[in-house]
């Protein structure tokens, strides 16, 4: 019995270490699935304020402003293709459910063009375990904040719907924990 606990762990260490080799992280299960929507329209609403989108689920139409409601938002826009936005990701997942209590929301913005869009953003957000609701731009969103120059971009937004905070690159999760915290 001894010998064969000792197979399976090393089984499952040489594994581990064959898809970490391979650059692969074994798969994030969800107990949903994923929520990736195509953005549908897109409406500025002036300096210092938050974005208004809309997308569709099933028959719904949803809007940015109705999901995230007295809440702070930590608006991440992001691609599947980029290195610092992955990195980050994990933090954000952890902080997606350490803050829900709190009120806070996080939202994704994928920037995402490879097609077909939204089963590749879905498929890695189902990898990756990512429990919050991800929108794929038509970059009307990314446009309507300024023109995007880097991802990951970050917006904290207040409960009122203001921009309280831009944060350009990589951050980690202590940066994003203090930036809400700020918000809140």
């Amino acid at each position: 019995m001894k010998t064969l606990i000792a197979l399976l762990l090393v089984g499952a260490t040489v594994a581990g270490v064959a898809l970490t080799s391979a650059g692969l992280q074994p798969q994030a299960t969800t107990t949903s699935p994923a929520k990736v929507y195509m953005v549908e329209q897109v409406t500025p609403r002036g300096t210092n304020k938050a974005v208004e989108f809309t997308w569709k689920d099933g028959q719904k139409t949803v809007s940015f402003s109705e999901l995230t409601k007295g809440k702070v938002v930590l608006l991440n826009i992001w691609a599947t293709w980029c290195g610092p936005c992955r990195r980050e990701l994990p933090d954000l997942v952890a902080l997606s459910q350490e803050m829900a209590s709190k009120g806070v929301v996080i939202v994704g913005v994928s920037l995402d063009e490879k097609e077909p869009r939204l089963q590749n953003v879905k498929t890695f957000v189902e990898k990756m375990g990512i429990p919050y609701v991800n929108v794929i731009d038509n970059l009307k969103i990314a446009d309507a904040y300024g023109g995007i120059q880097s991802i990951p971009t970050t917006f904290i937004i207040d409960r009122q719907g203001n921009i309280v905070q831009k944060i350009v690159g990589m951050q980690s999760k202590e940066g994003f924990r203090a930036a809400i915290t700020k918000a809140l």
